[in-house]
């Protein structure tokens, strides 16, 4: 899984929210993901995510054209394991 492209396709403020959601200063182990659902919504595209780990949650993300590039530009935690 490669953590650097996620960070990287987060937009700051999407970064901000998860982590808040999270519980700041937790670090979080992930060793694999799971794309549960995707549909359009306008120009963008909604994705449910579940990201597999010792501490599994699913991610809705929404993803925006941001210039040439599709970044993540809202998400939030919708479940926990």
């Amino acid at each position: 899984m490669d953590i650097a492209q996620i960070m990287n396709d987060l937009e700051p403020n999407a970064m901000m929210k998860l982590q808040q959601q999270a519980g700041e200063g937790t670090a979080i182990q992930i060793n694999g993901y799971e794309v549960i659902a995707s549909e359009p919504d306008g120009a963008d595209w909604l994705y449910d995510v579940k990201y597999i780990g010792p501490q599994s949650f699913t991610v809705r993300a929404r993803w925006s054209q941001v210039g040439t590039e599709w970044k993540i530009v809202d998400a939030d935690i919708v479940g926990q394991e």
